[in-house]
């Protein structure tokens, strides 16, 4: 170190970049560039650009710090999120209703084609499959009946109405 970098540094500023305020910056000023601007105009540039960042800096601190708007951010994230799982359930769902479909159709054409060949036994075997199915699962078939019987009645009285 010269005598004219110790009399800089006691000043806290140097024209090598080494000290600026008392501070070391490792051979370059805070402002990132390694020597300070020398004419006014060159030194007004330096300072737009400074602000310029900064300005950036500020807002993306701004923007971290708005919590509201980070939630609500979150919120419409989990809603779209929502919305795509409930389409793709509701696809997957009508899916297995096509397959259902299918397959009831085959088991129709199949129960068809028995019946037309063996009616006794077919029938007998239908019946038999019905009474275990109401032994096993009683409720549906409550409530089926009720509703065969509810619907009689409405059919019933809608007749008397119109006579």
């Amino acid at each position: 170190m010269t005598a004219t970098d110790s009399q800089h540094s006691a000043n806290g500023h140097t024209t090598n970049g080494h000290t600026t305020n008392g501070h070391t910056t490792g051979g370059n000023t805070t402002s990132g560039h390694s020597h300070t601007p020398s004419t006014p105009e060159a030194l007004r540039a330096e300072i737009t650009r400074t602000r310029a960042g900064l300005g950036e800096t500020v807002e993306a601190l701004a923007a971290k710090a708005d919590v509201k708007a980070r939630a609500q951010e979150a919120v419409h994230t989990t809603v779209e999120n929502a919305k795509d799982r409930v389409s793709s359930g509701v696809e997957a769902a009508k899916l297995r209703v096509r397959e259902g479909a299918e397959q009831v159709a085959v088991n129709a054409a199949y129960a068809g084609r028995e019946l037309r060949a063996h009616p006794k036994t077919a029938l007998q075997s239908g019946m038999r499959r019905l009474l275990d199915s109401a032994r096993e699962h009683p409720a549906p078939w409550i409530v089926g009946s009720a509703l065969l019987v509810l619907a009689g009645l409405v059919g019933y009285r809608s007749r008397q109405e119109t006579m």
